[in-house]
């Protein structure tokens, strides 16, 4: 992990307008965004920056915007560790923390109902079989000496498809990629909630064995080290 980019954007970390807070609002914006989250990009600034809310939103909306900024400090502290059940987990309560979902019993632990994609026909797992499929899907990836986009992109899918959680998946899932890229000294790729729909119907015509509608998705999205090339190099 010890690439220009990781050392600088580590760096840079307490200051605003910087390479980390960059990176921090791209992802946070439109991973949140895609889930429905109503913060434009000058309000998560403002929550991010200076804990002030503008605008209306729903009071899980808040807790979880402001509960993803600590989660994307989590996957940057925890670069290098492996993921696990337990870090699946920990990633998941934090995301959730004094949400109504938290306050349900769901927050942090793998799924108890059979769970769905809407607008999509996938097959999901089913709840007895979320530890089982997890277990088969990291060792799988622990077992690869060079992770690429390609593997990352099967990881993605593989995970989606489990849906380990009760909710929160697609969130978990990004920041898994996040992580897998920044360890991989990979182009960093995000997940754009403008092109959405395209998105969610890669995942939908991906399926074990041919993982190339979901490859190509991430692999045609801009990398965001090209865009902030300057602050880095």
């Amino acid at each position: 992990m010890n690439d220009k980019f990781l050392n600088r954007l580590i760096k840079t970390r307490d200051f605003k307008n910087s390479l980390y807070r960059v990176l921090k609002h791209n992802f946070l914006y439109n991973s949140n965004k895609i889930e429905g989250s109503t913060f434009t990009t000058e309000a998560l600034a403002l929550l991010i920056d200076k804990n002030i809310v503008e605008g209306k939103h729903t009071l899980d909306d808040v807790q979880e915007t402001v509960n993803s900024s600590y989660v994307f400090d989590t996957v940057i502290d925890t670069l290098g560790q492996d993921i696990s059940h337990s870090f699946l987990k920990n990633l998941h309560s934090s995301l959730f923390f004094n949400t109504t979902l938290h306050s349900r019993g769901f927050s942090g632990i793998y799924k108890t109902i059979p769970n769905m994609i809407l607008g999509t026909d996938i097959k999901l797992a089913q709840p007895f079989e979320v530890e089982p499929l997890l277990d088969e899907l990291l060792e799988w990836y622990s077992s690869i000496d060079n992770v690429t986009l390609e593997s990352i992109s099967e990881f993605h899918y593989r995970f989606e498809r489990i849906h380990p959680f009760q909710d929160g998946n697609g969130r978990i899932g990004r920041f898994l990629m996040l992580k897998q890229m920044l360890e991989n000294n990979l182009p960093l790729k995000i997940v754009s909630w403008d092109n959405e729909d395209l998105y969610r119907s890669s995942l939908a015509s991906s399926k074990i064995g041919d993982y190339s509608p979901i490859f190509a998705y991430i692999n045609n999205l801009e990398d965001f080290k090209e865009i902030y090339r300057e602050f880095w190099v």
